[in-house]
């Protein structure tokens, strides 16, 4: 927690010190396909197959603040360590609202580099994960590159780390994912 919150204030200075030369997309609707994969991490390997919807709220030039829905597919297991390794189906399917937060730099002409934080509070059809609760939160980050390729629209490809649990202090089993999304945004 002390590293987000440490990333996130440095975000924030950086807002208020750099400057995009062009302006990304104003009143933008975005949707980002996504896969992330649990496998790099040991007792936990669960997939997200993900689709975010995301409008944008405000936009300062360098900050912008979005909202929006995030419909998730997990698959996969978990072997909690007091188990002895044994296999624990951790499927489920979720829906939840959601947040993003992105800082965005112009990098030269069409192109635009940024940095998102979203978080989502997630709904779950059962518990998710093994023996956790139907709802949890599902927090990422990570860098995403921009091609606005006329002046209402842009195609995006961005990398993120992301850690879901229910954030409860007794009982929180989670997992960590990172992957890759594919993302499209239109403004009206």
């Amino acid at each position: 927690m002390k590293k987000f919150l440490s990333t996130l204030a440095i975000c924030l200075m950086l807002s208020g010190v750099a400057s995009a030369e062009g302006k990304p997309l104003a009143d933008a609707n975005e949707i980002q396909f996504e896969y992330l994969s649990g496998r790099p991490f040991k007792w936990r390997n669960v997939n997200n197959y993900n689709v975010h919807y995301f409008e944008k709220v405000t936009d300062n030039g360098v900050m912008s603040y979005w909202r929006g829905l995030t419909f998730t597919r997990a698959v996969g297991y978990t072997n909690p360590q007091k188990d002895g390794g044994v296999h624990h189906e951790s499927n489920g399917v979720g829906l939840g609202a959601a947040f993003m937060v992105r800082w965005d730099k112009q990098l030269s002409g069409k192109l635009h580099g940024s940095l998102d934080f979203t978080g989502s509070l997630m709904l779950y059809n059962r518990a998710h994960p093994y023996d956790g609760r139907a709802y949890g939160f599902l927090w990422r980050l990570g860098p995403r590159l921009t091609w606005q390729f006329r002046e209402t629209d842009s195609v995006s490809l961005g990398y993120a780390i992301s850690h879901f649990s229910n954030g409860m202090r007794k009982h929180n089993p989670g997992y960590n994912t990172m992957g890759l999304s594919i993302g499209y945004a239109h403004s009206w």
